[in-house]
C-alpha cells in the first residue's frame, strides 16, 4: 500500500497555493481512532449503575440500649469509579447519621426513606452508623429485637439481660463488660428478652420504694421535699442505669434527709402542742381553750381531707405514679413547678408538641420521672398526651402564661 505524506512545499514553488497548510495524514488517522475510546470511557463512568445493597454489604454490628434504641454499624464497599452508592438501612426513623471513608473523613450524604444516596468521592470501603427506633418492641416485661439482615451480624444487648427466645440458633454467644453479645447467622430473626435484677438491685430497689413511701407522708403533711426527690430521682437513674454503687449512695443520702425531715416533724409537733403550751400559761387558761376548740376543727378538716386523699390513691384504676403525683398537686396548690415551666417552654419552642423520648434527652430525666411530669401537665390541662406510630406525643393544650 502507497503512504501517501504531505510535505510543506514552498510556496513560490507553487503560487496558486498561498496561504494553505498542509498536515501529515497519519496524524488525522491516530485522532480518528482515539476519539470513540475516549467517548467510550465517558460513556461507562456515566451509564455504570451504582452497586447495590446486597454487593455491597460487608458488616453489620447492631448494639440495642436499655430503652430499646438500637445502634447500628454497617461497612459497605463501594468502586473509587462511583459517583455515588446506595446503601440500605434497617428501619425508617434514622438518627444521628454519620458516613465515613477508610480514612476517617466525613462524606455527604442524603436520607430517603430506608436508605442512604453516599457521595463516595473515590472511597474504596465506606462505614455509616446510626440510631434506628424501629428495631426494638415491648409487650409487657418482654422486649423482642426483629431484624432481617443480609448477611451474618452482631448482637450486643443491654447489661443484666435475660435471653428467653430466639427463632434461631446464635453461632456464638459471649459476654463482654457484662453485656451479652450473640453472633448470628444472615435472614429473618427475632431476640426476646428482659431485665433481670441480681440479689443486690432487689436490696437497693425495695431501699427507693421505702424512701418514695416517706417522701409520700411528708408531703402529705405540707413539708417540703425538693431536696429529697432530688437525691431520689438521682438514685432512680442510676438504677435504671444499673449504676448499683452509686444508686445505693444516693438512696440513703435520701433516706437520711427525709428521716431528719420527719423527725423534724415530729418535733415541732409536740413542741407546738397547743396543750402543753397553755397549760403552762394559767393566765391564758380562757385564750387556750378557744385555741384547742379551734386546733380540734382543724385537726378534723385534716383529717377528712387525708380520708379523701387515701380513698383515690387506693382507686384500683390509679396507678402508683398518678397517686403520688395527686399529693404533689395538692401540696403545691396547682402551681407549676419550675421543672415543668422549663418543659412547657421547650415544648412551646418546638411548634407546641414533642416526642416524649425527646423531652427525656433534652431534660436527661429517667423514663419513669419524665412520665411522672408529663402526667402532671396532663392532669392540669397544660397538655394532651397522644399514641404516634407506638410513641407518645406530647403536645400543648393551651398556651401557658407567666413563662
Amino acid at each position: 500500500m502507497e503512504n501517501h505524506e504531505a510535505v510543506l512545499c514552498n510556496p513560490q514553488e507553487i503560487p496558486n497555493l498561498e496561504g494553505m497548510l498542509f498536515v501529515r495524514i497519519a496524524d488525522i488517522l491516530n485522532r480518528m481512532l482515539k476519539a470513540p475510546l475516549i467517548l467510550f470511557g465517558l460513556l461507562l463512568t456515566v451509564v455504570l449503575p451504582a452497586n447495590s445493597f446486597g454487593s455491597t454489604l460487608r458488616t453489620v454490628d447492631f448494639t440495642v440500649y436499655p430503652d430499646g434504641t438500637t445502634h447500628v454499624s454497617q461497612e459497605v464497599l463501594s468502586s473509587p469509579q462511583d459517583a455515588e452508592i446506595v446503601v440500605e438501612l434497617f428501619g425508617i426513623t434514622i438518627e444521628n447519621f454519620v458516613a465515613q471513608d477508610q480514612d476517617g473523613l466525613l462524606l455527604s450524604y442524603e436520607i430517603i426513606g430506608d436508605t442512604a444516596k453516599i457521595d463516595t468521592f473515590g472511597a474504596t470501603s465506606i462505614f455509616v452508623g446510626y440510631d434506628s427506633y424501629d428495631l426494638v418492641t415491648k409487650n409487657g416485661r418482654i422486649w423482642t429485637f426483629k431484624v432481617d439482615s443480609p448477611i451474618d451480624y452482631t448482637l450486643t444487648l443491654p447489661q443484666n439481660t435475660v435471653v428467653v427466645g430466639m427463632t434461631s440458633i446464635p453461632n456464638s454467644v459471649l459476654t463482654v463488660g457484662d453485656q451479652p453479645r450473640l453472633s448470628l447467622a444472615n435472614g429473618p430473626n427475632e431476640v426476646d428478652y428482659f431485665f433481670g435484677v441480681t440479689g443486690r438491685g432487689t436490696i437497693i430497689g425495695n431501699l427507693i420504694s421505702g424512701v418514695e413511701e416517706m417522701v409520700g407522708r411528708l408531703e402529705s403533711q405540707g413539708i417540703a421535699t425538693f431536696e429529697i426527690k432530688t437525691k431520689l430521682d438521682a438514685a432512680k437513674k442510676a438504677f435504671e442505669e444499673r449504676k448499683y454503687d452509686q444508686a445505693e449512695k444516693l438512696a440513703n443520702e435520701a433516706k437520711v434527709l427525709a428521716e431528719a425531715a420527719e423527725g423534724s416533724s415530729k418535733g415541732n409537733s409536740t413542741t407546738n402542742n397547743p396543750l402543753t403550751y397553755f397549760s403552762n400559761n394559767i393566765v391564758g387558761i380562757a385564750t387556750s381553750i378557744a385555741a384547742i376548740g379551734g386546733a380540734i376543727t382543724t385537726i378534723t378538716l385534716i383529717a377528712k381531707r387525708t380520708k379523701s386523699v387515701l380513698k383515690k390513691t387506693n382507686h384500683v384504676e390509679r396507678n402508683v405514679e398518678e397517686a403520688e403525683q395527686d399529693v404533689d398537686d395538692m401540696a403545691t396548690g396547682q402551681e407549676m413547678r419550675e421543672d415543668d415551666k422549663q418543659l412547657v417552654e421547650f415544648i412551646t419552642q418546638n411548634g407546641g408538641q414533642a416526642y416524649e423520648r425527646d423531652l427525656r434527652k433534652k431534660f436527661l430525666m429517667p423514663r419513669t420521672t419524665m412520665w411522672r411530669a408529663v402526667k402532671r401537665l396532663e392532669r392540669q390541662g397544660i397538655i394532651e398526651i397522644e399514641k404516634k406510630d407506638f410513641q407518645n406525643l406530647v403536645k400543648l393544650k393551651k398556651k401557658e402564661e407567666g413563662l
